[in-house]
């Protein structure tokens, strides 16, 4: 018997499925097909981000003679960094002809005063963001006899920080003064423009990755501070990004007052203090004296007046209940360092106006001129403290705005402090 006949149905090869073991993870190939291209990409965008980060830090660009004094012509005068690199370097020519004697130190409160009664002796003197000497104080300390060497180390919106900063790093060995002036206000040490003592241009301009382990204790003392510092002095538009953030905030403003000009409205940031301040500019002084002098500087008496009443209630804003210890530290390590460097300080509690030292909090200013005292007096020997808070000997006619003294302002303040100057030079001949 003939076994049957089975036909075998014909199968075709690729409807077969091979076992699956031997099968590509097809999930893992189209994800990685559709990635592809940005795996490509990323590098080249990290390349192009490095390039440009190099590119606009000028680290490209050989540095030469004179770029500092080049760049410190243009920008602004209160955060151009390249005034802190121009000042650093003639105070350091400075001292290689003829070691300065005194060093002021302070903000653009110890500026301009000393460069306005400098101004009245020459009228073409450097403008006051480029100028660092004292004719009127040089000559007072030694009259009829050869000018004491004076440096003004002093900077725009300076912090107690940065003057320890710039004692620490400058002040020393052949560049030792015999005595700092050292000029202070409470924006020194609470300033609401400013988030922390790093925030400062001199802080940025002085504090590097090669100096960072000297201030670490002081200024970085947790891991994420030090790491927001790395990345700032690495990367060119992480360490710019507050300062572009404030220009956006400053060119909508403008948009602001442009929009309400046209509309014929006030603008929300005028409106908001123009009643206050309008009351306050009583105090304004009519006329000044030396009008040749504080005409160099923009915008009338009356404009100034009110214009400063603004920027200081903004950086008053919660000075109060700001905790300024950590500034009122860097004043006292600042007055250890020079102790231990034998160098004698003269601290002086600038003298404010009265429309000034109302935008503070009751009781806030006798407090902080009570904290100056007892910081200077733990240091008798190489301190002499000078509260001019409220010293009756100054005028709203001394100033040039609310804060900042004029020529006639800046003679007043010789006649406190020269004869202690004087005392504390002789000594140190000694």
């Amino acid at each position: 018997m003939s076994s049957p006949v089975t036909t075998e149905r014909p199968t075709r090869q690729n409807n077969r499925r091979p076992s699956p073991e031997l099968l590509p993870d097809q999930k893992a190939a189209g994800k990685n097909g559709r990635w592809a291209p940005f795996k490509r990409a990323f590098p080249v965008a990290v390349a192009l981000f490095a390039a440009a980060n190099l590119v606009f830090s000028g680290a490209l660009i050989p540095k030469k003679a004179g770029d500092d004094e080049k760049n410190a012509r243009g920008g602004d005068f209160w955060t151009n960094p390249a005034l802190i690199d121009l000042a650093v370097h003639k105070f350091k020519d400075a001292a290689q002809v003829e070691r300065p004697r005194v060093v002021l130190l302070g903000s653009s409160l110890v500026m301009f005063p000393f460069w306005a009664m400098d101004a009245g002796i020459n009228p073409k003197i450097e403008d006051i963001a480029h100028y660092h000497r004292s004719m009127a104080l040089s000559s007072l300390l030694n009259p009829g006899g050869s000018p004491v060497p004076v440096f003004n180390l002093a900077s725009a919106g300076q912090m107690s920080s940065d003057s320890y900063l710039y004692v620490s790093e400058y002040l020393d060995g052949p560049s030792k003064p015999d005595v700092i002036f050292l000029g202070v206000a409470p924006r020194d040490f609470g300033d609401a423009n400013l988030t922390s003592p790093m925030s400062t241009v001199s802080f940025k301009r002085i504090v590097n990755l090669q100096n960072l382990a000297k201030y670490k204790a002081v200024f970085l003392q947790h891991f994420n501070e030090q790491a927001e510092f790395v990345a700032n002095e690495i990367c060119y538009f992480y360490g710019r990004r507050w300062r572009m953030q404030r220009e956006s905030d400053r060119l909508v403003e403008k948009l602001d007052n442009v929009i309400a000009k046209k509309c014929g409205i006030a603008s929300s940031a005028m409106s908001s203090s123009k009643a206050t301040d309008t009351q306050r500019v009583a105090y304004a002084p009519a006329s000044e004296p030396g009008a040749n002098v504080t005409n160099k500087l923009t915008g009338a008496a009356y404009e100034r007046w009110i214009s400063s009443l603004r920027e200081y209630r903004n950086r008053y804003k919660g000075i109060g209940d700001r905790d300024i210890s950590v500034q009122m530290d860097c004043l006292k390590r600042t007055l250890k360092l020079c102790d231990d460097r034998g160098i004698k300080v003269v601290l002086v509690n600038l003298p404010l106006t009265k429309a000034n030292r109302e935008l503070m909090p009751e009781h806030f200013y006798d407090r902080f001129g009570q904290q100056l005292a007892a910081v200077a007096g733990a240091h008798k020997a190489g301190v002499t403290y000078f509260d001019l808070a409220n010293d009756k000997r100054f005028t709203d006619v001394d100033f040039w705005d609310t804060v900042h003294m004029n020529q006639l302002g800046g003679a007043k303040l010789l006649e406190a402090v020269v004869p202690t100057l004087k005392s504390d030079l002789a000594a140190s001949q000694k």
